[in-house]
């Protein structure tokens, strides 16, 4: 209820709920994959631990679809949904995790 509220609050008083671009830069100094294989020790005990999110972006309608995107067949009869959860239960599966 009270997430309702705050949005509710927030739609009356007109707030967007966006960040202005102007005020995004981009993260500095990232290191490279590489530079951190020495410094990393591989605990897949937490993966269970761990969520996966998966940003697919918005419905599709302004690309005409009348469904989520996530539900277009994208091999066979295979959704994104779909490869997503076989993506989610090989992780399951490789690093005995529930």
């Amino acid at each position: 209820i009270k997430a309702f509220e705050n949005s509710f609050k927030l739609l009356a008083t007109g707030e967007m709920g966006m960040i202005p671009e102007a005020n995004i830069s981009p993260a500095s100094e990232v290191p490279r994959l590489e530079e951190l294989a020495g410094s990393v020790t591989a605990r897949p005990e937490l993966l269970g631990e761990c969520v996966m999110l998966k940003l697919n972006g918005g419905l599709g309608t302004s690309m005409g679809l009348d469904q989520a995107k996530s539900l277009l067949k994208v091999k066979g009869e295979d959704t994104f949904l779909d490869l997503i959860a076989v993506q989610v239960m090989s992780m399951r599966e490789k690093f005995g995790q529930k």
